[in-house]
């Protein structure tokens, strides 16, 4: 992989080359005359967005056998969350994209060996969830990429303290996740290894055993689910099975154990006493999840390091984290030059004439779109994303996330993109003292003048009077960029309206995008409505 970094350049061209070539007979790519060089792709190719790739999607998936995007047949689509735009997707995948995806995620695991040796054989907690797959009128597979994975790679799951029976029965997120905490618990001292794909999963996870705790002490205790808190009988015949390797004297000593911990009153550093042989908690710290890092800190303690997962999207692998022992704050992301065709947009003024540069023509410090080319049919596609050089790997550029390409908050021309909100929010929140245990704002343009509107969900709200908010509230309205403070001081933008909401209201947010088909696993909560 280094010596491929090394000549990044040469190997992406060999890619993009290849992927030209198998599938220079493809409808979409004969519209544009079937380019068979890098210099032809870029001149003849246009760059694209979903919408105008959308139609050859829904042709593949109403039965369309013919080549419409790629040779490869596609052996199912894999569903976007659709949380950062409210919108969802299905991308094509192909059983040699899938194979480019396992050869990243096999790299990753080597870097992660060489940064963790002292992880072994232990259990791992793995926070994971299965939401519900359909197929398309052609009989094409449709799914979110965790459930996709955790059903057909058993491999996956085989440390999980959760059974697998369990993982892909649990239709609603709140039991499964009692499950999760129950079995891990249960197997609390071989667990080595906490892990979710968003840092959210964890922190909400943990808030559910700050509720649930009393009730998990007595089912461990007793050896069944006498807590009622799990009704779904797949559910009940895995914990019925995976119990019976535990004796009763053993269940209680644990429970007792369980139980003194959790009645603590300070939770700093749970992860660590509930988990003594935890050597490792790891899951997406970057983007939205940026957020929760200091809470999910706060939980593991500082013994139990965290590591930022790799950069995934329902496209492919965008880039890993070669170095997984950095603090989360640092995390960056090398791209992979062998495993997708990787091009870059400068973002506004940086980009006048609206060139589109190379990996290696990328500046350190300069914001980016990512535009990436794969071998599921996918030509110049515009993922979403901004990305940010932080450095070089050899020669290929490590990207830090920023944040998604439409989640901006706009009422007069102005723009607060979601990374800058965040930011403005933590900051705030750390210099009032009030705990944020999540948030999100929209632009209000129908009234005049406009202006934001940003809900706080207060992880404790006694004892927190109105004029510390009113601070915050205008704390905040002050510490966006120029351009949103030129216009409220212009008065063309009215100011910010913080509005506290009731404990739970993200939670039940999430239950509705769940129940909209968005897996649990994969829930990010929108910053900019």
């Amino acid at each position: 992989f280094e010596r491929a970094c090394e000549n990044g350049t040469s190997v992406q061209e060999e890619l993009l080359v290849g992927i030209l070539r198998k599938n220079a007979s493809t409808h979409y790519l004969q519209k544009f005359g079937s380019p068979q060089t890098p210099a032809a792709y870029k001149s003849q190719v246009p760059i694209v967005s979903y919408e105008d790739v959308a139609g050859e999607i829904e042709r593949i998936a109403s039965g369309d056998e013919s080549p419409v995007l790629c040779q490869d047949p596609i052996i199912c689509f894999f569903a976007s969350s659709g949380t950062s735009s409210g919108k969802h997707k299905i991308i094509p995948v192909t059983a040699e994209n899938m194979s480019a995806t396992w050869r990243a995620v096999e790299l990753s695991s080597a870097y992660k060996a060489r940064c963790f040796p002292e992880l072994g054989s232990g259990r791992v907690l793995g926070l994971y969830y299965c939401i519900d797959q359909f197929h398309t009128k052609a009989g094409i597979l449709v799914g979110a990429g965790t459930t996709y994975t955790i059903k057909n790679y058993r491999s996956f799951s085989s440390k999980f303290t959760t059974p697998y029976e369990m993982i892909v029965s649990g239709s609603n997120w709140r039991e499964l996740t009692y499950c999760h905490l129950l079995c891990g618990l249960i197997q609390r001292d071989a667990v080595e290894h906490i892990e979710s794909m968003f840092a959210y999963t964890i922190c909400e996870s943990l808030r559910i055993l700050e509720s649930d705790w009393e009730e998990i002490c007595n089912d461990i205790r007793t050896g069944s689910l006498i807590s009622g808190k799990v009704t779904h009988a797949k559910l009940q015949e895995a914990f019925a099975s995976l119990i019976l390797d535990y004796n009763e004297l053993d269940r209680v000593r644990n429970a007792e154990a369980i139980t003194k911990i959790c009645s603590r009153k300070s939770w700093s550093g749970i992860l660590s006493l509930l988990f003594p042989r935890a050597k490792l908690v790891s899951t997406v710290v970057t983007g939205g999840m940026a957020h929760f890092v200091p809470e999910l800190r706060d939980y593991a303690g500082v013994k139990l390091p965290i590591s930022g997962k790799d950069y995934y999207s329902s496209e492919g692998v965008l880039g890993i984290n070669t170095n997984p022992a950095s603090p989360p704050e640092e995390v960056v992301f090398t791209i992979l030059p062998h495993i997708m065709y990787h091009e870059f947009l400068p973002i506004g003024a940086n980009n006048p004439a609206g060139e589109i540069l190379a990996p290696h023509e990328v500046v350190v410090g300069q914001e980016y779109e990512i535009v990436i080319t794969n071998f599921a049919g996918l030509y110049r596609y515009r993922v979403g994303d901004v990305v940010k050089v932080s450095s070089f790997f050899h020669g290929v550029p490590q990207l830090a996330f920023s944040h998604r390409k439409n989640a901006v908050l706009s009422v007069q021309n102005e723009m607060v993109d979601e990374q800058e909100l965040q930011n403005v929010v933590m900051e705030v929140s750390k210099d009032s003292g009030i705990e944020v245990a999540n948030f999100t704002a929209y632009g209000n343009s129908t009234a005049v003048p406009a202006h934001y509107v940003i809900f706080w969900e207060l992880k404790r709200r006694e004892g927190i009077k109105r004029e510390l908010l009113e601070r915050c509230c205008s704390s905040i309205d002050r510490s966006f960029n120029p351009g949103y403070t030129g216009k409220r001081l212009d008065g063309v933008i009215d100011s910010l309206e913080l509005v506290i909401v009731r404990e739970g209201t993200f939670e039940r947010l999430m239950e509705e995008a769940v129940r909209n088909g968005t897996s649990p696993a994969q829930y990010k909560t929108p910053r900019c409505v």
